[in-house]
């Protein structure tokens, strides 16, 4: 299936867009990123990932000139020239051209727009779900972090545990704080007898305040089902049995395995399953229809019989 880039307004396949090399995205990391994800060409929560896109820009001194309608606008061109049920899309905004650390006022940002057919995970990732490999942080950012496109630590991190026999990697930071995975954030749940209860790694941790992560404490609240955001250190991980990870295009993983710790997420009534119900009830209403979150694909809504 056919993908494309918008470098600053034009329109080419990936093969045939270009960018300066001087642009300090591509020689420094200086860029602030959204991913997002659409289906059938509906964008899912633009408003709130423009919104962290500012936060971000606000917090490392990047100027951002289009506003969101233009940013909108421009989003919404380039998906409807690609036929695919769900795309991935990425929205940079890189600080200019330039070399050197030391900036001045005058450069002029570069923005460059992602969209490829999003990719079709195995079926069994969602079904057994993915294993994580504790990896130590040699530092402690306290707070949210803005999200750029520096990754080479979580790159590196990856090949380990791959290396090893894990999909993915679970930060922990210098003080011993869980905090997320590679590119995804994550719950817990445990029980105390009869009671269940959720947590997911304080800010204060330091992490990126996930979008996906945001509108499942809303919707848990909502059904009156608690969820704590609390500081959790990888000492306490045996307190809990299941285990989940979120982000914007894979939506909700269960978690099988965090290094030697087996979880039961994907046992038959497991409370993720119930969660897992919620979000995609909540997405549904978002787009107005249901679909196949691993392939975009719509599927009829249950009724009542």
């Amino acid at each position: 299936m056919k993908s494309l880039v918008s470098v600053n307004g034009k329109i080419q396949t990936p093969e045939n867009a270009v960018i300066s090399t001087l642009d300090r995205g591509f020689l420094f990391g200086d860029n602030i990123f959204e991913t997002l994800v659409a289906f059938h060409g509906k964008l899912l929560d633009l408003d709130r990932h423009l919104a962290r896109l500012r936060q971000s820009a606000a917090e490392l001194y990047i100027d951002i000139p289009w506003s969101d309608e233009e940013l909108e606008f421009e989003l919404n061109e380039v998906i409807s020239q690609i036929e695919a049920k769900k795309v991935f899309i990425r929205l940079v905004i890189t600080r200019g051209e330039g070399l050197g650390l030391k900036v001045g006022e005058s450069l002029q940002p570069n923005k460059v727009i992602y969209v490829f057919p999003a990719k079709v995970e195995p079926d069994e990732l969602y079904q057994e779900g993915v294993s994580l490999k504790r990896v130590v942080s040699p530092t402690t950012d306290r707070g949210p972090t803005a999200k750029t496109g520096n990754y080479l630590k979580s790159i590196v991190a990856i090949k380990k545990a791959e290396k090893s026999g894990m999909q993915d990697i679970l930060w922990t930071n210098s003080s011993d704080e869980i905090t997320e995975a590679s590119t995804a954030n994550i719950f817990f749940i445990g029980r105390i007898g009869d009671n269940v209860f959720i947590q997911t790694p304080s800010q204060m941790s330091g992490l990126l305040l996930g979008i996906t992560r945001e509108t499942i404490i809303k919707l848990l609240i909502d059904a009156g089902i608690p969820c704590e955001e609390s500081i959790i250190y990888s000492d306490e991980l045996p307190k809990f049995d299941e285990a989940f990870v979120c982000s914007t295009v894979r939506g909700l993983v269960p978690v099988k395995r965090i290094g030697n710790q087996t979880l039961y997420t994907c046992r038959k009534n497991s409370v993720y399953q119930h969660i897992e119900r919620l979000y995609l009830t909540w997405v549904q209403t978002q787009l107005g229809f249901r679909v196949d979150w691993n392939n975009g694909v719509k599927v009829p809504s249950k009724t009542a019989d």
